[in-house]
Formats: C-alpha cells, structure tokens, sequence
C-alpha cells in the first residue's frame, strides 16, 4: 500500500462560476504536490483524459439536490442530468451516481447556516469532512461533517472545492491504495482507508471573484454591480481577520 494525495473537489471553467481550465488546474495540482484531483463541475459531468500534467483526473460531477450538494466520484460514465431533472431527491442523485459506477459523497453539508443532521439520512459512500471554502458562513462546518461522518460510519473525504487554480490543494484527501490507479483509488475511499487534510482555508476573495466571473457569464447590469460589490466585500472580511489573527 502506498499514500496518495487527491483533491476530491475541483471546479473548472466548465462550471459557471469556474475561472480556470482543465490545464491550468492540472498544472496547480502537479504544483501542490497533489498526485490526483476530482473534476467536480457543477451539474455537468466534464470529460477529462485519464492523465495530465502528470496528475491523475478522477471523473466526477457536483450534483445539486433537494438536500444539498452530492459529489459523484470515479464516474465509469456520464449521469443523465436531464432524467434527473433540477433538484431532484438526494436518494436519487445517489442511485444514479452509484449506477454510473460511481461512489455518492455529501459535499460540505453544513457550509450553509441552519442545516440539521436530519437532511442528510439518505445513503451515502462517504462525506466531505474538509472543504477549504465551508467555513465563510459557519466556521464550524468542517467540525461539524467530520462528526456526521463518525456517526454515521461513513469514509471522510477532503476538497478544496477550488473554483480557480490558485486553490487547488487547500484541502485533499489522503488514501491509503494499492496503486496510483482509478480503480485503486475508488477502493481506498469505499473501505474508508482515507483522510481528510485540510491545508488553508481559501480566502473569502477567492468566492467573490468567482461570484463575480458567475455574473460577468449571466449578464445584467444590475447582477454584474452586485458581484462587483461583493467583490469588495469578501475582499475587506479577508483584511480584516488578518488583522484579527494579527492582533
């Protein structure tokens, strides 16, 4: 058995509010010494060859559901999306995640204020323990996954959820696995022989701009001066827990 470093939560530009492309996530994973990544966009299952840049490319998608989001990982083959409709029921975002060949795990289940342990009873392979980008609205949300993880016995994976390059890595999943391989990889999660690290929460910048691309692709005036603002926001939240940490 060897350690294997793998970002279990990506978004590239394929998704709406992605900022980089496949590449360039590729290259930052090389970079950040990650030896694979999970290709996560949002409602879409993105092709990615099996290598780049040296680094391992884990077909997934981000399926978003009554219940939260749900990451399908080690898909054999695309979910219909369509079949599946807008928000369908988590129970059947899991089953269609598991009939592609994939394994369902709950993507940061308390990063929204106000989420009860009782929204997410539904089977499930795994759940994300860390995700770099949980903590803008309740700082205890990764605590709080890990321990939804322990109680319900369940694999604990780690993602950066990066929607830019510059954020790949800030949190991955160690795995124990027989081999740098797909099927080797998707074993070590299934037998929950995986740790979830968390490097660096990302900056609350880094949500603005990405809000801010979403906004630029959607147009408007008006939606466009929101981001914008936004922007400025997280940008002055980041300066000021700096100067909190500093102080």
């Amino acid at each position: 058995m060897s350690l294997f470093r793998a970002d279990l939560h990506v978004h590239t530009d394929a998704s709406p509010d992605g900022r980089s492309p496949l590449a360039a996530i590729a290259r930052a994973a090389r970079r950040a010494g990650l030896d694979a990544v999970a290709v996560t966009d949002h409602d879409l299952c993105t092709p990615v060859p099996e290598t780049l840049e040296g680094v391992l490319l884990i077909p997934g998608c981000e399926v978003s559901t009554a219940a939260g989001h749900v990451t399908g990982l080690f898909l054999e083959r695309p979910l219909d999306l369509a079949a599946l409709g807008r928000l369908p029921p988590p129970e059947e975002a899991a089953a269609a995640i598991r009939a592609a060949g994939g394994l369902a795990v709950l993507a940061h289940p308390y990063h929204r204020p106000g989420a009860a342990p009782e929204r997410f009873t539904f089977p499930l392979d795994g759940i994300e323990a860390v995700n770099a980008r949980a903590c803008f609205k309740v700082p205890d949300a990764n605590r709080r996954a890990a321990a939804l993880a322990g109680q319900r016995g369940l694999p604990q994976a780690g993602g950066s959820d990066a929607h830019d390059a510059a954020e790949v890595g800030n949190a991955f999943t160690e795995l124990e696995a027989e081999a740098l391989t797909l099927p080797a990889l998707r074993a070590a999660l299934a037998a929950g022989r995986s740790r979830a690290v968390k490097r660096r929460d990302t900056p609350r910048l880094r949500k603005g701009l990405s809000q801010w691309t979403k906004a630029l692709r959607a147009g408007g005036v008006r939606r466009v001066a929101v981001a914008a603002a936004y922007v400025v926001y997280c940008g002055v939240l980041d300066i000021c827990a700096a100067a909190r940490r500093k102080g």
